[in-house]
């Protein structure tokens, strides 16, 4: 990971990256859609992932969803990264019908996880995204001391 690129993109590139995400998921998309919400909790040793789907009669439905967002939002995750400020920790992107889109990122609070990461993940994912001290908040200071003594 030599090659790691953090904070590269500027704002205009930051939109293009979302606006692409929002085409592979509108051609993902079902008949009948009404709302499409993707969640992403990501951290740099994995991601999770999640596509539902809301038609207009008020059902929502898990779909699968197109595996090319996965590296847009790794790329997007890493040139979003301010430096001692860190990047974010998840994500929710929204696209109402027509294709209007919102996105909320998470830098502060834990990302929800069907399947906890370890303590060792969060230390390896502050060193490809190091934050000041001030910017660390207790939750992960604490997963930072669970790494510690996992390694000893």
């Amino acid at each position: 990971m030599n090659s790691f690129k953090r904070g590269h993109l500027d704002p205009t590139e930051q939109y293009e990256i979302l606006h692409s995400i929002g085409l592979d998921l509108l051609g993902a998309a079902p008949e009948g859609w009404h709302e499409i919400t993707f969640k992403v909790s990501s951290l740099i040793t994995g991601s999770e992932n999640d596509m539902i789907v809301e038609f207009e009669n008020g059902e929502a439905q898990r779909k699968r969803f197109p595996h090319t967002v996965i590296s847009k939002f790794v790329e997007l995750r890493a040139g979003m990264y301010q430096e001692g400020k860190g990047t974010w920790f998840s994500m929710i992107y929204k696209i109402v019908r027509p294709g209007t889109f919102t996105t909320e990122f998470n830098y502060d609070n834990p990302a929800p996880y069907d399947l906890l990461p370890g303590a060792e993940s969060f230390a390896t994912d502050l060193n490809y995204f190091p934050r000041d001290p001030e910017h660390i908040p207790d939750w992960l200071q604490q997963k930072l001391r669970e790494a510690e003594t996992e390694q000893d």
